[in-house]
């Protein structure tokens, strides 16, 4: 039974653990400069953050970290990127009948959910629920959008998580 060891480190901004490729890597460059390390290989310490709009802006405000305005704006429109397709594939999957969205839903249907996406801007209490469960059943999942973008999809207000309940529609998002 071989088990790979997935290095994980923590956001700067929020805190969180994640694995090591799910995070911007910022090389030192100066006592509190740093640099985008795309590739993550710089030969150097270096701090991580979230790819996600929120960490990066509060990233921007950061006092203690200096970072090149184009760096940031790199980091930027990777994340608007990656936003941008999840909410178009999610878009045109609406009428499948393999999604379900809110909490209430996604619990009730959490055995048959092969992905979760989780909206930037949950409540701390729900995303602590969510990521619970989702770690308990070791669910893959991302944070893309915000609740006002991923309601859009549906219609709806706001809409703080969706589940993927097709197990191929669940592989392509992962693999994107």
């Amino acid at each position: 039974m071989s088990s790979t060891h997935i290095p994980e480190r923590s956001c700067i901004i929020c805190r969180s653990k994640k694995e090591k490729s799910k995070l911007f890597r910022l090389a030192k460059i100066k006592e509190t400069s740093y640099e985008f390390d795309k590739e993550q290989k710089k030969q150097t310490r270096a701090i991580y953050v979230c790819k996600s709009l929120n960490c990066l802006g509060k990233l921007a405000k950061h006092n203690k970290v200096k970072l090149d305005s184009q760096d940031l704006i790199s980091m930027l429109n990777i994340v608007n990127k990656a936003n941008k397709n999840y909410l178009n594939i999610l878009n045109s999957m609406k009428n499948s009948g393999e999604l379900v969205f809110g909490i209430n839903l996604l619990f009730e249907n959490i055995e048959h959910v092969y992905f979760i996406v989780v909206a930037q801007d949950i409540s701390k209490k729900n995303e602590e629920k969510i990521f619970r469960k989702v770690n308990e059943l070791k669910i893959p999942y991302v944070v893309v959008g915000t609740m006002e973008e991923l309601g859009k999809i549906f219609n709806k207000e706001e809409i703080n998580v969706i589940g993927i309940k097709d197990k191929k529609m669940a592989k392509g998002l992962i693999n994107d």
